[in-house]
């Protein structure tokens, strides 16, 4: 019986091994581009599967798939993506460039400039990215959105300008904060408030929604015609513009909340007469220590009691903090001709901070409108209204300045 079941073992293992093998079959063929070359690392994939290879520098792959494989797909960098059925015979794909990320248009200071053209160091941020963030102006909305530009929030105050650094701090004495630009006019940036402590931002005037795109221009060739008011760097903003075709009607709208979180634990009233009067006694320990004499330093931190004879304790946290409930709604309206395109929108946004007494609303209209004269001769209007009211209690944190809250306790205090 062993002799023969050795055997028998032994046929089944070999006949299984070449059933194996015949589930895969080698694909063979090359990939080349629309000038008839060969194409070097194309990536050859099975679709639905985990088989693949990339083509050799002439071209040319060999990639073993499965029985059930149907379709192979080839991709590369700067080509468009293309499928091919898997049939008897190789497989020979011409892959079509694709130079769209090329023919894009980036805003600079003489206009506009294809990427492919442009050699200055620019970073863009389109305007959908930043539309419906939950902030007063868009400079908040751009952190960590724009390579190479360091943008920090002072405070949680609403409205507070943020702090720009887009070639470091280049001066001790003078700003370092970019050039604004808003569809070609330069613009105040920065904390305008009347009170010094009390932040207020006037970029807060545009609302975020009307933003096509923002481009950050970061070296000297591409600030070159702001002279030296391009030497901290220029921020480009252009506002939204119709497209020519059938008219859109659009309406936006966030709510949110915002509460202060991970705050610090504190001494409570008889935690603090405590540690107090624990103080005083160390005082007159140390007196006696040194001189021999008794310390006259008197314990007088003691309770305060309400009407109700209670311990009077209060949590300041309750009376400075609360949970702010914010809402933003726009409604715009496009279209256009061959010859004359249209933007209008208007925007309400009310929104309340974590700090009570602080609130920012603002009422604002925009209308865009452009008209080709000639085929090289455009002609056009922006039309921007906004009426903003900011509230805001005086903590002492603006940009470029320390942070304190001995206003706030000044005025709970009261």
């Amino acid at each position: 019986m062993r002799k023969l079941l050795f055997p028998l073992s032994a046929v089944v293992l070999m006949v299984g091994s070449r059933d194996v093998q015949a589930q895969n079959r080698p694909i063979t063929g090359r990939v080349i581009g629309s000038d008839g070359g060969g194409l070097p690392g194309v990536t050859v994939l099975v679709k639905g599967g985990t088989q693949g290879t990339a083509t050799d520098v002439d071209g040319r792959y060999t990639l073993s798939v499965p029985s059930t494989a149907t379709t192979l797909v080839f991709s590369f960098v700067g080509y468009d993506s293309k499928e091919a059925k898997i049939g008897d015979g190789p497989i020979n794909i011409t892959l079509v460039s694709n130079p769209t990320s090329l023919d894009e248009a980036v805003v600079v200071g003489y206009g506009t400039q294809s990427r492919r053209d442009l050699t200055g160091s620019v970073a863009t941020v389109a305007g959908k990215e930043i539309a419906n963030l939950p902030v007063q102006s868009f400079d908040q909305a751009l952190q960590g959105r724009a390579p190479g530009v360091n943008i920090t929030t002072p405070n949680g105050v609403l409205n507070a300008a943020p702090v720009i650094r887009i070639r470091g701090v280049n001066s001790v004495s003078l700003s370092g904060s970019p050039l604004i630009v808003i569809d070609g006019i330069p613009t105040y940036s920065g904390n305008l408030s009347a009170v010094s402590s009390v932040p207020n931002n006037p970029l807060a005037n545009l609302n975020p929604a009307d933003i096509e795109s923002v481009d950050v221009l970061k070296d000297a060739s591409a600030t070159a015609i702001y002279g030296s008011r391009g030497s901290n760097g220029v921020i480009l903003v252009t506002t939204k513009g119709g497209r020519k075709g059938q008219s859109h009607l659009s309406y936006d709208a966030w709510v949110g909340a915002t509460r202060p979180v991970r705050l610090y634990e504190i001494l409570g009233a008889q935690d603090y007469m405590d540690i107090k009067n624990e103080a005083v006694r160390n005082l007159n320990a140390n007196r006696f220590t040194a001189t021999g004499t008794a310390g006259t330093n008197v314990e007088g931190f003691r309770p305060s009691y309400d009407a109700n004879n209670n311990l009077v304790d209060t949590r300041w946290y309750d009376y400075i903090y609360r949970t702010g409930i914010s809402n933003n709604h726009t409604v715009n309206f496009s279209g256009g001709t061959d010859k004359t395109t249209y933007y209008t929108s208007v925007n309400y946004s009310n929104q309340k901070g974590m700090i009570k007494n602080n609130e920012f609303r603002r009422y604002a209209a925009r209308f865009n409108v452009d008209h080709t004269l000639f085929k090289r001769f455009t002609v056009g209007a922006r039309f921007n209204y906004s009426n903003s009211r900011n509230l805001s209690p005086n903590t002492g944190s603006v940009g470029d300045a320390a942070f304190g809250t001995a206003g706030i306790g000044r005025q709970v205090a009261r």
